[in-house]
């Protein structure tokens, strides 16, 4: 039953089309009843095919309703629009001609062939036949348009113009017609001219914020700012709560040097909830860049991103964007508020959990990056970040065979990063020597190193440890010498080298280093002060030996032994 009602649709359509077609009522031969009835039957087909969307089949069709009948325009003019849909414009533009040329008086047949040659810029050709239709339709401003409209296209402006100009007099003042010739005195650079165009339409149009904007860009083009602010306050005028209008007027005044009255119109338009969220996201970020090195800029900006939050609270973005700039702020607990909220309602932008888990770094919330970085492996199990953070939370906690398992996850989804491959395997490092498995802690910093030889954190962390065991000292001296080059100043470096070199029983050298570490930072470190004592001891310095064990112990140290060395005035092994 669908069937039938669908085919005879589609009969009717193709009836009505060959009823509004003159090709049937101009026959240039004479048919016999039965050639007729064959070569309806073929062209019905025909058009069903087409519709269908078989055009190979419906062009096969047509061509034999040539066969029957060599004169039929019809079945020209619709291969024409067969290859008119497959953008085989050379072959359309022969068939179209056909079928004009067959019936002269078909005004499809003559659009559609110009439609053709424009497709394939032959502008000239196209203004003749425009040319001729102007005078077989003097009546149709629409083909008079697209006339004056190809002649400029056929590089010959003064007929175009010419004919723009008869035609405003017939129609009067219209939007087709002046942007045209606005866009081509924009073209050739007569501004003056466009902005005549656009102040007429003005006279008959004074409501049109359009074309009030294509005034303010065209003085905008020429420089001349102030009167493009002038435009637009007469925009404003006519529509004062139009947000497009107040944004424009805050760019305009930003360009004229008005800083003052530019921020009122873009809080303006920023408090309006018709303005949409993309255009204001999208201004903030340009904004970003300036709000870094000014202070003024980057506390409009988050006044700004506030006022998004209150006007589109439904949206991830808004509590993204405000996160930044508090973030930029420095409000980091304040920031990562937003960040949260902004991931319970889009939870898919990984961009925003990294930022969390960052945040939570930064804040040394360990129990929170853990929570957090386990909520993004729901949304991004295959982003090794989301463990590395994960891994390192866990070894903070001293919970190392959790992160054990998160950082070899992680180091098995990296591709093609190095350093973040150094990354994991330093962490696995760090977490398998607090588990005292230390041939996988010493294989995890040694394959860190071969992503990157020059870290000097795994550097620092996998010479100290060796130098805990009394082992391969030699290598860890070199190791850790290679951490002073590229860090000469660090007061972590400074100790592991100066207590490689105690291990080594270079008592001197020991020495120096570790009260360059103390110089560099390291005054508020237990073990820089315990490392110190030691050698101190070791080099006769008794009494300075145990200054410095009892500011570790002040200091908090965990050593157990320590309270020995005080008691004693000793090293205890």
């Amino acid at each position: 039953m669908h069937r039938g009602v669908t085919y005879r649709f589609l009969f009717f359509t193709v009836v009505l089309h060959l009823l509004a077609a003159p090709s049937f009522a101009q026959k240039k031969i004479e048919l016999t009843e039965a050639e007729h009835v064959r070569l309806t039957t073929l062209f019905l087909n025909a058009e069903k095919e087409h519709v269908l969307g078989n055009l190979e089949e419906a062009t096969k069709m047509f061509r034999g309703c040539l066969i029957i009948d060599p004169s039929n325009d019809a079945s020209y003019f619709n291969i024409g629009k067969i290859y008119l849909e497959q953008e085989m414009m050379a072959d359309a533009e022969i068939n179209f001609e056909k079928a004009a040329k067959l019936d002269d008086s078909n005004k499809w047949y003559w659009l559609s062939w110009a439609q053709a040659l424009l497709a394939q810029e032959k502008y000239e050709e196209g203004s003749k036949i425009y040319s001729k239709m102007t005078k077989q339709y003097p009546s149709d401003p629409q083909i008079q348009l697209d006339y004056a409209s190809t002649l400029l296209r056929a590089g010959k402006s003064k007929a175009a113009l010419k004919e723009f100009d008869k035609l405003e007099l017939r129609t009067g003042p219209s939007h087709d017609i002046a942007r045209r010739k606005y866009q081509y005195y924009i073209n050739t650079s007569k501004y003056d001219e466009a902005a005549n165009e656009i102040e007429k339409l003005l006279d008959v149009y004074p409501g049109d914020n359009q074309l009030y904007g294509m005034l303010a860009e065209l003085y905008k083009a020429q420089g001349k700012i102030e009167k493009a602010v002038l435009v637009y306050e007469k925009a404003y005028e006519a529509e004062p709560t139009n947000p497009y209008i107040q944004l424009s007027l805050a760019e305009f005044y930003d360009r004229a040097g008005k800083k003052d009255p530019s921020f009122v119109f873009l809080k303006m338009a920023y408090e309006n909830p018709n303005l949409d969220i993309d255009t204001k996201v999208s201004v903030l970020l340009k904004m970003f860049k300036e709000a870094e090195h000014y202070d003024k800029v980057r506390e409009q900006a988050l006044e700004l991103s506030a006022s998004v939050v209150y006007t589109h609270p439904e949206e991830a973005k808004s509590y993204s964007v405000y996160g930044d700039y508090l973030n930029l702020e420095g409000q980091r607990r304040e920031a990562l508020e937003q960040y949260r909220k902004a991931v319970i309602i889009d939870p898919s932008r990984f961009a925003i959990w990294n930022q969390i888990l960052f945040l939570d770094s930064e804040l040394n919330d360990n129990q929170g990056l853990i929570d957090d970085s386990e909520k993004a492996m729901e949304y991004f199990p295959s982003q090794p970040t989301v463990y590395l953070f994960n891994g390192i939370a866990h070894n903070q906690q001293k919970q190392y065979s959790e992160g054990v398992r998160s950082l070899k996850r992680g180091s098995e989804l990296v591709i093609g990063n190095n350093f973040l491959s150094a990354q994991m395997l330093a962490s696995l490092g760090d977490a398998y020597h607090e588990l005292d498995l230390t041939s996988s802690s010493d294989s995890a910093y040694e394959a860190s190193l071969s992503y990157d030889p020059n870290n000097a954190y795994v550097l620092n962390n996998y010479s100290y440890f060796l130098s805990l065991r009394g082992e391969r000292l030699e290598i860890a001296k070199e190791m850790s010498a290679k951490t002073l080059d590229l860090e000469p100043n660090n007061a972590s470096y400074l100790d592991t080298y100066g207590w490689i070199l105690y291990m080594l029983e270079e008592y001197a050298d020991a020495a120096k280093h570790l009260s360059n570490a103390l110089e560099k930072g390291g005054r508020n470190s237990a073990e820089v002060h315990e490392h110190y004592g030691d050698v101190l001891f070791k080099l006769g310095e008794v009494d300075s030996a145990l200054d410095h064990w009892k500011q570790a112990q002040a200091l908090g140290s965990e050593n157990p032994r320590l309270e020995q060395k005080i008691n004693t005035k000793t090293l205890v092994d």
